[in-house]
């Protein structure tokens, strides 16, 4: 079954394989930087790490999803400036969905409760709002949004359809891009990530599918999670290639899903009712095959990184990485609690949570 049946493909090939084994990269036994501790007070104890992004001067900046602010700090994590608060005014926040690094080192902070993406500059100046009006489709905002330094944006819209019964569902979405001159092209309509209902509301799937981008430097890629098959797209919206891989699905097991459920109830604040959780769990219709993949990421190198699904009890996170000719170059896995945030061409940033559930944003060297 094809996984984008909605697209039309204008001129497409598909990305040769490499016939060598990929090489094993890995990171710095150490970070080579380290922000936050649970100790602390002020700036460097973070309440809730919604992402980060490193600047071309080695200036991290960090989204506190609690506070609501964006914490500026130098290349040796020396706090700098605070932007942004809780609010409705310019440079201000109801909720911080996204934060990307787009055209340049500007920091694009997106707003999914007002649905507005506000613009900051390096230095941590609110600088504008940008015109998410003029990017919406069937007169709803985007939902998800990925960019490049470049300057390109992409959007994953919203659907008007609403569920029809209980249980499992997924819409057909919008992906478009956002060009430098501000044109708005469409890349066609694809699978979005995978919802379930339960009255009154839906929320995101448990173990489903997730529908991921990534912007490169000239092109844009787009993943399902169906099966392991990424599209690549021109800028001009042009399908110019497709990478496959003849991957067997990975069954889920029911001792897998007592393990998730135990890791998502164990994540959640100590005063949830965990009683309630449990038969949620037990009303839930679990999906019977993992996802291809569980994410998309383009490095400093333009090379992409494919996450592979994180299976529930496994503590290691694993990462292939493809030139831009389809060969798979290497894998990488990363060290228990990261989440990777962004990939730069000697170092990978990301998320590291202690067992106190402390966030702390680490720097790793890349080693190749």
């Amino acid at each position: 079954m094809n996984p984008f049946p909605l697209v039309v493909l204008l001129s497409s090939f598909v990305w040769v394989q490499a016939q060598k084994p990929p090489k094993t990269w890995r990171v710095s036994e150490r970070p080579i930087l380290s922000i936050g501790s649970s100790d602390a007070e002020g700036p460097e104890l973070f309440g809730s790490v919604e992402g980060a992004v490193r600047l071309s001067s080695g200036t991290v900046v960090v989204a506190d999803g609690k506070s609501l602010e964006l914490r500026f700090f130098s290349p040796a994590g020396r706090h700098l400036k605070t932007s942004g608060r809780r609010g409705g005014g310019p440079g201000e926040f109801r909720s911080i969905s996204v934060i990307q690094r787009c055209a340049g080192d500007s920091v694009f902070v997106y707003d999914a409760a007002l649905f507005r993406m506000s613009v900051f500059s390096p230095d941590g100046a609110y600088s504008r709002a940008t015109p998410i009006q003029e990017w919406m489709s069937n007169g709803l905002p985007p939902y998800d949004f990925w960019c490049h330094h470049g300057g390109v944006l992409a959007f994953v819209h919203r659907t008007a359809d609403r569920p029809k019964s209980e249980g499992p569902l997924r819409h057909n979405v919008e992906i478009s891009l956002v060009n430098r001159n501000d044109s708005v092209i469409s890349l066609g309509t694809f699978p979005a990530s995978e919802m379930y209902f339960q009255a009154p509301a839906a929320g995101p799937r448990h173990l489903g599918k997730k529908t991921t981008v990534a912007v490169g430097s000239n092109s844009v890629y787009v993943g399902t999670g169906d099966a392991f098959e990424i599209a690549k797209f021109s800028f001009q919206g042009e399908r110019i290639g497709t990478l496959r891989d003849a991957r067997a699905p990975i069954p889920v097991t029911t001792a897998q899903v007592t393990t998730y459920i135990k890791e998502f109830i164990a994540s959640r604040p100590s005063r949830v009712n965990t009683s309630r959780y449990e038969q949620y769990f037990r009303d839930l219709e679990w999906p019977k095959v993992y996802p291809a993949y569980a994410r998309l990421m383009v490095d400093g190198s333009d090379n992409l990184w494919i996450e592979e699904y994180p299976i529930p009890g496994r503590e290691i996170r694993e990462w292939s990485i493809y030139a831009n000719s389809g060969a798979r170059m290497a894998m990488i896995s990363l060290p228990k609690g990261f989440r990777l945030l962004e990939a730069g061409r000697d170092y990978v940033l990301g998320v590291w949570r202690d067992q106190d559930d402390v966030d702390y944003i680490r720097v790793y060297r890349l080693v190749k």
